[in-house]
């Protein structure tokens, strides 16, 4: 028995992950199985007008994924949701699941690489660097504008003493 006003395994076509962002979480009666109503943590994404029931196991991986056992703090986190097979109620099935890891975040390292261009000396690249987000940091383009730039400065230092 499935409850279709929330999400499920059964939202997930073809067994895909979705990439989803936080929007709320609150507590709420949830008709169960037995058709007796239980509170429930719910969880409610940018994405997708239904809501997650929030299980332990899954409540737990957004902790761990993101850090923090404060709900309020997931607000604007993303997660990946899939589907994993479980043993339940003497059956195997699919059970919908947050994946233990951040999705993978795209980002255009255009600017980035035009900051660190822009620096005349290391001070300077070090203060661009440390403001720049861990994603920025751990891009290949971003890394090789810095190791560039690093060895310009230096060499430009080199030729003036």
């Amino acid at each position: 028995m499935h409850n279709y006003e929330y999400l499920g395994a059964y939202s997930l076509e073809n067994g895909e992950d979705w990439t989803l962002t936080i929007k709320s979480t609150r507590q709420e009666m949830v008709k169960g199985q037995s058709g007796r109503e239980e509170s429930c943590m719910v969880c409610y994404f940018e994405e997708d007008e239904k809501g997650m029931i929030l299980n332990k196991t899954n409540a737990k991986m957004i902790q761990t994924v993101h850090g923090t056992p404060y709900v309020e703090e997931w607000i604007g986190k993303q997660i990946v949701l899939g589907t994993e097979k479980v043993s339940a109620f003497g059956e195997t099935t699919d059970a919908l699941r947050i994946r233990a890891y951040k999705p993978k975040v795209e980002i255009d390292p255009t600017e980035a690489i035009a900051r660190i261009e822009s620096c005349l000396d290391l001070e300077e690249m070090k203060k661009v660097w440390k403001e720049l987000s861990n994603d920025e940091r751990n891009n290949k383009q971003v890394l090789t504008a810095k190791n560039k730039m690093k060895n310009e400065i230096a060499k430009r230092l080199r030729t003036k003493n």
